[in-house]
């Protein structure tokens, strides 16, 4: 039976983003379009123990500021500083209740994420965020374009989503960045199943062989790989930073 990796995501994006939205199980990724999001409270259940992923490597946009109104149970991270305007993905985890004097809470709480665009433009998300002790359906939320088909007067369907490098060095990088991110622990057995894939196209094995033969799933492969790239992406435009 082909094993699930229950946090990894097909990317979270630096500076050109790699699609996200190839989740390694179906229901990982909650897809919410772009248009929705903007129009909509989006609803984000956090579940204890666990961090709950928002992104926005899918439409390009960049994250240049985060609000949240009640941080005294719930605290967010970025894949990359929200201040440097490179993050396009968040980590929203839920903690014990803190104490601070002043501050009003509230069990729904709001995350307000403001974006910028290729074209310079500015975009305000709102999401409702609440704790439950029960498993949350999803991992995350993925914001996705809009697709051709459900805009008024066009009748195209979207574009194809364009393919994982699967490189053994991506995956490999990946798979150390999920587990230096905290995305998946690195005890999961799952670690171990990709470590033995790499081992076997090391020592001349197809990858797709090699997977089926551990027992992984492709779709994991590529979610690593795309993580991978998205590292690099990022290590490539932190050193172009430093030069400057």
């Amino acid at each position: 039976m082909m094993r699930g990796l229950p946090i990894i995501s097909a990317g979270m994006v630096a500076m050109t983003p790699v699609m996200l939205a190839q989740s390694v199980q179906a229901t990982a990724y909650r897809q919410v379009s772009q248009d929705q999001a903007l129009r909509d409270l989006i609803e984000v259940q956090l579940e204890p123990g666990r961090s709950t992923v928002i992104d926005f490597s899918q439409v390009q946009e960049r994250i240049v500021f985060v609000n949240l109104a009640d941080p005294s149970r719930t605290v967010f991270t970025g894949n990359a500083p929200v201040e440097s305007g490179l993050a396009t993905t968040l980590f929203v985890t839920p903690i014990e209740a803190l104490a601070f004097p002043g501050l009003t809470t509230n069990a729904v709480t709001t995350l307000q994420v403001q974006t910028i665009t290729p074209g310079g433009d500015l975009r305000l998300y709102t999401f409702n965020v609440w704790q439950s002790d029960r498993a949350a359906p999803h991992t995350g939320i993925v914001i996705t374009t809009t697709p051709e088909r459900d805009r008024p007067g066009d009748l195209a369907g979207p574009n194809p989503a364009p393919p994982v490098d699967l490189s053994p060095q991506l995956i490999a990088q990946g798979l150390e960045a999920a587990i230096a991110q905290g995305l998946t622990p690195e005890d999961d057995p799952i670690v171990d199943d990709v470590q033995a894939v790499l081992a076997k196209v090391d020592a001349g094995q197809s990858l797709r062989e090699a997977a089926k033969a551990q027992g992984v799933d492709v779709e994991i492969l590529e979610a690593l790989a795309a993580l991978g790239q998205e590292q690099r992406q990022f290590d490539d435009a932190d050193i172009q930073v430093q030069k400057i």
